[in-house]
């Protein structure tokens, strides 16, 4: 069973890390490091969110600790990036960040951005509950968790469905140099709402699996080739792009939906 305690500060990373972290500031600390105070604040949501999780005076260290690992961990990440080439500074004047030539790499530096993060929050937990056997879960919160178990778990499998599952797509794409140009109509947002699409794919596929609806899936997945069997049958790279994206969807809701049904 998962420690209430691990629960909470996984899900105040994954507010922190993701949904309240936008891609402009996420560049910003590569471009800017610790001269800029998009690290910073950034940092100071998680410690933020991190005490929040704790609700408890004591583990003012606790968050605190974790605020200052999780900024170094952020700083060496934006130096690596630079570092490996991962992205470049095209003109230091006008401070203008491009991708570099081993774009491929940014995937292996997220995934252990990420080991990193959880691992802190693994050892200050051990740490903590060492310290203080009396800790209690919020009152509500727990009861929550007790009567609905199924559902707390799905909850936040589906936080980890729609944006941090896209990025790791995303940058799945960016390793195996799977990519598309861009047209007029994508300028106009078209292309981007392949995203929201995404979303909604993931998020109703988790919830078919978390509720044993497995056909439900196939008609969604043959709804959408239908839709989009013009471009398929066009053999175009969008078609290829797409196809791609829908099984990596359909791998993630599947592996989020059955850890969730198991654990």
């Amino acid at each position: 069973m998962i420690n209430n305690l691990f629960f909470n500060l996984i899900v105040a990373h994954i507010l922190g890390d993701f949904y309240l972290q936008w891609g402009s500031s996420c560049k910003n600390k590569v471009l800017y490091s610790v001269k800029g105070k998009d690290l910073w604040l950034h940092s100071l949501v998680i410690g933020i969110l991190s005490w929040c999780a704790i609700w408890d005076f004591r583990g003012w260290w606790l968050a605190a600790c974790i605020m200052v690992l999780h900024f170094l961990i952020d700083w060496a990440k934006s130096y690596i990036q630079v570092k490996w080439d991962i992205f470049k500074i095209e003109n230091p004047k006008q401070v203008k960040l491009v991708d570099g030539t081993n774009k491929r790499h940014d995937l292996r530096v997220f995934l252990i951005d990420q080991i990193l993060h959880i691992g802190v929050i693994v050892l200050f937990v051990d740490i903590w509950l060492a310290a203080n056997n009396g800790w209690q879960q919020f009152g509500w919160l727990q009861e929550f968790a007790v009567s609905h178990p199924l559902r707390t778990k799905t909850i936040v499998a589906m936080l980890l469905a729609l944006k941090p599952a896209n990025i790791l797509i995303l940058l799945i794409f960016g390793a195996c140099k799977v990519t598309i140009t861009s047209t007029g109509d994508d300028e106009h947002g078209n292309f981007h709402s392949g995203e929201l699409v995404g979303w909604l794919e993931r998020g109703l596929m988790l919830l078919f699996v978390v509720m044993s609806q497995y056909e439900a899936i196939g008609f969604l997945i043959a709804a959408k080739s239908i839709l989009r069997f013009n471009e398929a049958s066009s053999g175009s790279e969008k078609s290829e792009y797409v196809l791609t994206g829908t099984l990596l969807s359909l791998a993630t809701a599947l592996a989020l939906g059955i850890i969730t049904l198991n654990i």
